[in-house]
């Protein structure tokens, strides 16, 4: 592994059982960085992320997190070292109330359950609300309260904006920015479909096409650049 580097996937084909969705796919990230991972529907970008978790089947290729090769470790142990899932069904235990929800995740660290409602005012209302009561956004906030009190190296936010109103996306991207800010910011991927402000909130960018890397650089460089933004993956405004 890169000297300085907290993640690097080499040559990765992984996919579901026998099927092949990602293929031959490199990627780095150093701690406290931002990536986008950018790309139509359908294209990989989930089942990277879920791959990242020791979810899916590994057919090639090495991911090495945090100094060490993961690739033999359990979901549960890889959450352990560091790696935390916000998928995109968000998952949440609609039974619990939204305390529980996060007492059953957290683990010792600087992201507390009290440092999660100071992010997110509105679960702090509703910290006895049960999951079922929620609104989207509201259980959206919790799904990522929910991973930051296990005290994650790295943050995998997948479509965290999807089928929320403007006002409450506002207040996600807010707290995501606020999460890159702090001292010892937290590293993210985020696949986002709002190509626009996915890269407006990383510093690196990757688009994938069936399931290979087909671009690379710097979010800024490919936010300046519409044209090419378009042609590799169809320009996708912002909400």
């Amino acid at each position: 592994m890169a000297e300085g580097k907290l993640l690097e996937v080499t040559d990765l084909r992984a996919g579901y059982g026998e099927t092949v969705i990602v293929e031959d796919l490199r990627l780095s990230l150093a701690p406290g960085a931002a990536l986008a991972l950018l790309g139509r529907n359908g294209v990989g970008k989930t089942t990277l992320l879920t791959t990242l978790m020791g979810l899916n089947t590994v057919h090639g290729g090495t991911v090495h997190f945090a100094g060490r090769d993961i690739g033999a470790l359990t979901p549960q142990q890889r959450a352990r070292n560091g790696l935390a899932l916000v998928p995109q069904e968000r998952q949440i235990f609609r039974s619990l109330t939204v305390d529980e929800n996060l007492r059953v995740a957290a683990r010792p660290g600087a992201w507390t359950i009290a440092r999660v409602y100071e992010l997110f005012p509105r679960l702090a209302d509703r910290r006895s609300n049960l999951g079922h009561q929620l609104s989207g956004g509201e259980q959206q906030m919790l799904a990522i309260g929910r991973a930051l009190v296990g005290n994650p190296k790295l943050l995998l936010l997948d479509e965290p904006f999807e089928g929320l109103a403007p006002v409450i996306v506002d207040g996600l991207v807010d707290a995501i920015r606020r999460l890159r800010e702090q001292e010892g910011g937290m590293a993210i991927i985020l696949v986002e479909q709002h190509a626009e402000l996915a890269l407006e909130l990383t510093e690196q960018a990757i688009v994938l096409d069936r399931g290979r890397n087909v671009w690379q650089g710097d979010s800024a460089n490919l936010l300046a650049d519409a044209a090419r933004l378009s042609s590799l993956i169809g320009l996708a405004a912002t909400p």
